[in-house]
């Protein structure tokens, strides 16, 4: 298993900038005080958001078998997480 390392604007594979310096400070700020477990499960449902609910799709740019994808899928719905059905456009904000 790869070593932890800090996030910074040199081992993120982003080109130096200033705009990357402060994407990756506010990338801190959203994640620092929240659960491994919640920001795997945003990143989880975003994704199956961001594939309409194709779960395949999600998997695959998730880096996760199918099957982890459905346990994981079917840990959140028991614990009364909204999870997108395939083909499931995401809800516009109003």
């Amino acid at each position: 298993m790869p070593e932890q390392q800090a996030l910074t604007p040199s081992n993120t594979g982003l080109p130096p900038s200033s705009a990357t310096s402060q994407t990756v400070e506010a990338l801190r700020r959203i994640l620092v005080g929240h659960t491994i477990a919640d920001v795997e499960r945003h990143l989880i449902l975003d994704t199956l958001t961001y594939c309409l609910g194709n779960r395949t799709h999600a998997a695959r740019i998730l880096g996760i078998s199918i099957r982890t994808l459905r346990n994981k899928l079917n840990e959140y719905m028991e614990a009364g997480f909204p999870v997108p059905e395939p083909g499931q456009k995401p809800a516009l904000a109003a």
